[in-house]
């Protein structure tokens, strides 16, 4: 059984006549063995990835010695493909049904919209088990890791005044009183970043960091708090961590659904599911904007610290860090200000 067609050589743009075949019984059994027009004799590869031939083109295959073999369109490929690697498999099915003319095509059609509305619908809450799987200790650990590389690439000792960083902490404590148990040690970290600017952010675990530039920016306690209330309603219902998981659900589902490597289809269903992250990271910022309200009328402190924030922000920068947008991550702030007052 034998395929041929042309070689482009590893690392080159020439190309050349080859031959590839399934050896004999006596050869070694299922081994596919190349010979080429420009070398004398024969060598055992394997297949290390695989380009389906959708649209009708030339079917390449990337072979283990790092040579480029392409297949004709019309060539029936169909026995090479038990040597395919494993995400390559759906992609060729995909390709023969193409063939089959406008039929195909709007099976195909259909199914891979059927697909697409299913990774929609399964992102969030697969995602969700799979954060439910990891183990605490494995989560803090992550957390302290991230945190420890921050400080090496872009934060400093905070220079707060400890008069300040003393009386936040001492607000921060009552914001853990209000926390569910298994949140209760959530820690309260001070740094300065003039590179990053006025901020505050939750990293997986149990970790708050506020920036020395929030406190100076906002100049209102309320507004602080508020802000690190928010940040605790990330760590409650654990955002951060669930959003990884989702991006890892998208990642798998991607190479599962399209079975492609560098194809335009490939990078369709990625962008598709990064619109779909990007909507979930937006509601989990109106989430945590909502626990932040809560949270501060329950402390008896203004309930309307953080649109007040969120008017300065406006008013300062504008559109240079609202969001809002199809792939924005947060919400914009004229949303969030009508979320939290009407």
């Amino acid at each position: 059984m034998q395929f041929q067609g042309r070689l482009t050589k590893a690392g080159t743009t020439a190309l050349v006549g080859a031959t590839l075949r399934v050896a004999d019984a006596g050869e070694g059994g299922a081994t596919l063995i190349l010979t080429r027009a420009d070398m004398a004799g024969s060598t055992p590869v394997t297949i290390a990835h695989v380009l389906p031939k959708v649209g009708g083109g030339d079917l390449r295959l990337r072979l283990s010695t790092g040579d480029v073999l392409r297949l004709p369109a019309d060539m029936d490929t169909a026995p090479l493909e038990r040597f395919f690697p494993e995400p390559a498999r759906l992609g060729s099915w995909l390709t023969r049904l193409e063939t089959v003319g406008w039929r195909g095509v709007l099976l195909l059609s259909v199914l891979f919209l059927l697909a697409l509305a299913g990774l929609r619908l399964a992102i969030a809450p697969a995602g969700d088990f799979l954060a439910r799987l990891i183990p605490d200790t494995l989560v803090e650990r992550a957390s302290g890791l991230v945190l420890a590389q921050l400080d090496l690439a872009l934060l400093e000792d905070s220079r707060l005044p400890d008069e300040t960083r003393q009386r936040l902490t001492g607000e921060f404590e009552r914001l853990r009183l209000l926390a569910p148990p298994a949140f209760a040690d959530t820690r309260l970290h001070f740094r300065h970043a003039p590179a990053i600017g006025p901020n505050a952010f939750a990293l997986p675990g149990h970790d708050i960091v506020l920036l020395d530039e929030l406190v100076t920016f906002a100049n209102d306690e309320d507004v602080v708090l508020a802000v690190l209330a928010h940040e605790f309603g990330h760590v409650v219902e654990q955002h951060a961590l669930r959003q990884i998981m989702r991006s890892a659900v998208v990642a798998i589902a991607v190479g599962m659904i399209v079975g492609a490597d560098e194809s335009v289809i490939e990078e369709i269903v990625g962008f598709g599911g990064n619109l779909v992250l990007s909507s979930q990271s937006r509601a989990f910022e109106l989430e945590a904007d909502h626990v932040s309200a809560d949270w501060m009328q329950r402390l008896g402190r203004d309930a309307g610290a953080l649109p007040r924030f969120f008017s300065k922000l406006q008013q300062e920068c504008g559109g240079l860090c609202d969001g809002g947008g199809l792939l924005a991550t947060h919400p914009s702030f004229r949303n969030r200000i009508e979320a939290l007052t009407n």
